[in-house]
């Protein structure tokens, strides 16, 4: 009986850290990113399910070995597959690229009005400190104009570097993309040659994905460099990931 009281308050507390970490991360950012609700949905099931054993407990009510069994066992495996792809993702994601790259990519984010969002400029910052470190390298700065955007994150994103006093001749504007997989498509036609050595710039949890777009589509000589994110939106970025990973996976685009 103990040890089905415990597991039924290990689950009202998970669902308690779900549902807080979704107020948390809109009262901290916003409820634009529409896998932020996944945290609430999930804290709502887990307490669906937690009431549903509190009940059968209250009634003496049991459900059958074989069911048990079989949950424990779905449970397992899902966390175990997790688990892997998040190793997978944090690996890559601190790996660090050679120097002599012909050309750096940088991956559009948000941009607010004319002004990189935090990602954006972090990924900014890993993209200067390489150019400054290697400065026959050009850069290819990738992202449109989306929703609540003034200027294409690309423009964004050349103002920031002119300012730091990178050339403008050393700068490839790709304006057009919406999303990752045009970003790189987009990008390898500001390339010389598919075998030009290339490095990607993007969020940590964001580089293995991004590499293995870019192998697919025939880049052979890419590396990727990562820049962190802030600590309340890691979880929310991390287990996205997690989740587009697979996706891309079985649909075969990575």
């Amino acid at each position: 009986m103990k040890r089905k009281n415990y597991g039924m308050i290990l689950l009202a507390l998970l669902a308690a850290v779900f549902i807080g970490y979704f107020v948390l991360y809109i009262s901290l950012v916003d409820a634009t990113n529409k896998f932020t609700w996944f945290w609430l949905l999930a804290g709502i099931a887990i307490l669906g399910w937690d009431g549903i054993l509190v009940w059968m407990n209250v009634h003496g009510q049991h459900f059958p070995v074989w069911f048990r069994n079989t949950v424990m066992t779905v449970c397992g495996l899902g966390l175990l597959l997790f688990v892997i792809i998040e190793g997978i993702i944090i690996g890559n994601g601190r790996s660090m690229p050679d120097t002599g790259a012909d050309y750096v990519i940088v991956l559009g984010a948000r941009v607010r009005g004319v002004k990189p969002s935090y990602n954006l400029k972090k990924r900014l910052e890993k993209a200067y400190d390489y150019l400054k470190q290697n400065p026959d390298t050009r850069v290819v700065l990738s992202g449109g104009r989306g929703p609540g955007e003034d200027i294409s994150e690309a423009e964004a994103m050349r103002n920031y570097l002119t300012e730091r006093g990178i050339d403008d001749d050393r700068m490839l504007l790709e304006d057009a993309s919406v999303n990752t997989d045009q970003n790189l498509e987009y990008s390898m036609k500001k390339l010389s040659s598919k075998n030009a050595k290339v490095v990607i710039v993007s969020n940590q949890f964001h580089i293995y994905r991004a590499l293995r777009i870019a192998r697919k589509k025939g880049l052979s000589q890419v590396q990727g460099l990562g820049s962190a994110v802030k600590w309340y939106t890691a979880p929310n970025m991390y287990v996205r990931e997690a989740f587009a990973v697979l996706k891309y996976v079985l649909c075969r685009q990575i």
